[in-house]
């Protein structure tokens, strides 16, 4: 998450040898598909993960970087660095047991919306996302992301996919043409029925 009052921290240490964080955007997103990438197990993700992050393996650097250290590594980076933490509490229940969180719908997704946050970070900032490759700090991204205008075509597509179908009397015209807007800019994977 970004601080408006402190400098943006890109340095873990490990092993009392500091490394500093690849943080760019586009080796973030690059990190994402790392990690839903079925055909690559969990070990070997951390592995190329470290390697991606870091910029450098650092196994074959550090030979006392066990694999438990590693991995304790890559959640720090993960959570530290990465994931927007929020304000940091989960709901407990009675037992003071984390409850689990309801499943949000899936707005959007930086690889199949792409066009779209690129038409969308020009026409906002003026911002080439693809001439900020590797410069464009993931946490500056996510909170220009967030903060785009509605007039935006990102914005305007991720309210399509929310936008709730109408009740009630003479509704059923203009229900179709919503559904068939949800489905045009639907992810993939998600066709889209009347009423949901």
């Amino acid at each position: 998450m970004l601080s408006l009052a402190y400098q943006t921290e890109n340095e873990i240490e490990i092993n009392d040898k500091k490394y500093v964080v690849d943080m760019s955007y586009d080796n973030i997103i690059r990190l994402f598909d790392l990690l839903e990438d079925t055909t690559i197990d969990d070990l070997n993700k951390i592995f190329i993960g470290m390697k991606m992050l870091l910029d450098c393996n650092v196994l074959e650097k550090d030979k006392t970087c066990d694999m438990e250290m590693l991995v304790a590594a890559f959640l720090t980076i993960k959570t530290e660095f990465i994931i927007d933490k929020g304000n940091g509490e989960s709901l407990l229940d009675l037992q003071g047991n984390p409850m689990p969180q309801p499943k949000s719908k899936e707005l959007y997704s930086l690889n199949h919306d792409a066009d779209y946050i690129y038409a969308s970070f020009v026409q906002a900032y003026g911002i080439d996302l693809i001439e900020v490759q590797g410069e464009l700090d993931w946490r500056k991204f996510n909170a220009l992301l967030q903060g785009l205008p509605s007039d935006t075509r990102f914005k305007e597509v991720v309210d399509i996919r929310q936008r709730p179908f109408a009740t009630g009397k003479g509704s059923q015209k203009e229900n179709k043409n919503l559904r068939d807007l949800k489905n045009m800019y639907a992810l993939p994977g998600h066709n889209v029925e009347e009423g949901e």
